[in-house]
């Protein structure tokens, strides 16, 4: 999230991380003030290999960083997402349980999958 947040962010010298534990979860979320993610592509970009379109060819990359975050955050128990708005920027976030009986749980449910 924070190398993305830099590189999509370019001329701009900020990015907010933020941090919190709640009733057995564990927010974090990292805020660039960059470029930003059309609307109609943001349901895409957890998916592997995706890249925006208007983005592909000025920064490099392979379109495999996300997905590989929501693959883990998701093996975890957890959520991923992200709001944008184009010319001011993106939010990225996970929430992920702490509470270990809840971290048991998600492992029977994916060792019966």
């Amino acid at each position: 999230f924070i190398t993305n947040a830099i590189k999509y962010a370019p001329g701009t010298n900020q990015v907010n991380v933020t941090i919190n534990i709640k009733d057995g979860q564990l927010y974090l979320s990292v805020k660039d003030f960059g470029i930003g993610i059309p609307k109609e592509q943001q349901h895409k970009i957890f998916d592997k290999f995706y890249r925006v379109e208007e983005n592909s060819n000025r920064f490099n990359g392979l379109g495999i960083g996300l997905y590989i975050c929501a693959e883990i955050i998701a093996r975890h128990g957890g959520k991923i997402g992200v709001n944008s708005v184009i010319d001011e920027g993106s939010e990225f976030y996970f929430i992920i349980p702490t509470d270990e009986q809840t971290i048991s749980e998600q492992e029977e449910v994916s060792k019966t999958i």
